[in-house]
């Protein structure tokens, strides 16, 4: 379907053959600035924060002193004093850091509301932006750019999909939301969004990302950063990895019907784990997105969830 084509593709489906597009602006916005912004959001996270350069777009995880997940960050370098958080709730987050925040030369301001937040997805989404952006963040030698003053993208990894992150002025992304939708991309509502996250296997706040569990078995490993020197929780964050102590992991579960996420996942009649998010995809079927014991995460291992027949898959789906 030609992307000027007044006849809109069913969302989902763009997903996959298109292009379509999320309002993400409900999601929190903090942006941080100042001399030591980079300093203090390395020692209260588990990634080198201090050894990203701008233009970088990295995940960070802020624990507890038990290395628990207190919120999961994606950081935006923006400038060499100034970097964009995304995050589940902004006023908690930045809450939680004021508890740690003394003499250091920095501010950490909540930018929910004057800002808004836009994610594009699918494989003509590269094709899309240049359309109405005239530039192409998949050929910059950068993961965060300027797009147009006050405008800024940001290259997202959702499975095997290209993806980007579009942010700014709320009156300016509400306008680059019309100018996008122009060109013929379905629009995504929270439900579809939803169902592609479980897909994609992206653990979210509320389900996965809890004080429950450690970045480990939340498949966050890329965001941990083991030489980088102290922060809170690391002693524990360390030792997990270093001695194997790594009791469940997040896995996803094929299913032979629906379920409801807190149902209970068992192997042999012996209870192994729990589902935290359940959907139903009209292209995968049944999915579950669950904590499971470690001996059981192996993919194609066969369980159930409240008496329904379960297969455990590697992410993404």
């Amino acid at each position: 379907m030609p992307l000027n084509s007044t006849r809109r593709p069913e969302p989902y489906a763009a997903v996959m053959r298109g292009a379509a597009l999320f309002d993400g602006s409900g999601q929190g916005r903090i942006l941080f600035t100042g001399p030591d912004h980079l300093d203090f959001l390395h020692r209260m996270s588990t990634n080198a924060i201090t050894r990203s350069a701008v233009g970088d777009g990295l995940e960070t995880v802020f624990c507890n002193p038990r290395g628990r997940i207190v919120q999961l960050a994606c950081l935006g370098r923006t400038a060499q004093e100034e970097t964009t958080a995304f995050v589940q709730d902004a006023p908690g987050l930045l809450a939680w850091l004021e508890r740690y925040h003394f003499s250091e030369s920095m501010e950490g301001t909540d930018i929910s509301a004057p800002t808004g937040q836009l994610e594009l997805v699918g494989p003509a989404s590269p094709q899309v932006f240049r359309s109405v952006f005239r530039s192409d963040p998949w050929n910059s030698m950068s993961a965060t750019i300027p797009v147009a003053e006050g405008l800024w993208a940001m290259l997202l990894q959702v499975g095997e999909q290209p993806a980007l992150r579009l942010w700014g002025p709320r009156l300016e992304v509400d306008r680059c939301r019309r100018q996008l939708l122009a060109t013929g991309v379905a629009e995504l509502d929270a439900d579809a969004w939803e169902i592609l996250r479980v897909e994609w296997g992206q653990p979210a706040a509320g389900g996965e990302l809890t004080l429950d569990h450690n970045p480990w078995e939340a498949g966050l490993g890329h965001a941990i950063h083991m030489d980088k020197g102290c922060y809170i929780g690391q002693e524990v964050v360390a030792r997990l990895e270093t001695y194997r102590k790594v009791k469940q992991r997040l896995v996803g579960l094929r299913l032979a019907g629906e379920v409801q996420p807190g149902a209970r996942v068992e192997a042999g009649g012996r209870a192994v784990g729990m589902a935290t998010s359940a959907v139903t995809s009209a292209r995968l079927g049944p999915l579950a997105l669950a904590y499971v014991r470690t001996p059981h995460c192996q993919p194609g291992t066969a369980l159930s969830v409240d008496g329904i027949d379960a297969e455990v898959s590697a992410l993404p789906f």
